[in-house]
């Protein structure tokens, strides 16, 4: 059980699939009706329930809403609203596939390192949460994002620095729509 400080509540984001948050969240929901003595307890010092009493909070805990659910969630992974720790993890991972690992030709840890290596050898660099990796076109294709080519060529290849920063808009939308049809 928390002893209220904010450190006992919080959870480091580490890479994470937006549909495995939901699911997260439609359990908790679940929980929270099904043993609200146990949520109460649990969630007493979180700072969603700030400043109310075990009464007022496991009232509020028998009308919780999922979207309410979520806020919760966005507070435990230091996000002030859900839509905030959403956008934060679609950017980070709308461009990872994990059926096309086999297709990144390089990895690194390191930005520079990854530039280095794509402009001497080429091919598309991207991010996923805190990597950088090489890939070529067979992975574009996967994305389903190699229909544009020319934005690619305007931004010079490179998601983390692009060097167009309208194609890269287009591109981002693109990557966007892409990832929410998983």
């Amino acid at each position: 059980m928390s002893n209220g400080n904010q450190k006992d509540i919080m959870k480091e984001l580490r890479p994470i699939r937006l549909n495995q948050l939901k699911v997260e969240a439609k359990l908790l929901h679940k929980n929270f009706k099904l043993d609200i003595d146990n949520s109460v307890n649990k969630y007493l010092n979180h700072p969603f329930f700030k400043n109310l009493s075990s009464s007022e909070i496991g009232e509020k805990i028998k009308n919780i809403r999922l979207k309410d659910v979520y806020h919760i969630i966005a507070l435990e992974y230091g996000f002030a609203r859900w839509e905030y720790l959403k956008r934060q993890v679609v950017k980070n991972d709308m461009l990872f596939r994990s059926n096309g690992i086999g297709l990144i030709h390089k990895w690194f840890k390191s930005y520079t390192e990854a530039s280095k290596f794509q402009i001497k050898n080429r091919g598309y660099l991207l991010n996923f949460w805190a990597d950088y990796v090489i890939c070529g076109i067979e992975y574009i294709q996967l994305l389903e994002l190699h229909h544009y080519a020319e934005e690619w060529e305007a931004i010079g290849y490179n998601w983390i620095s692009p060097t167009d920063k309208q194609a890269f808009q287009k591109l981002y939308q693109k990557a966007v729509l892409q990832y929410n049809l998983l």
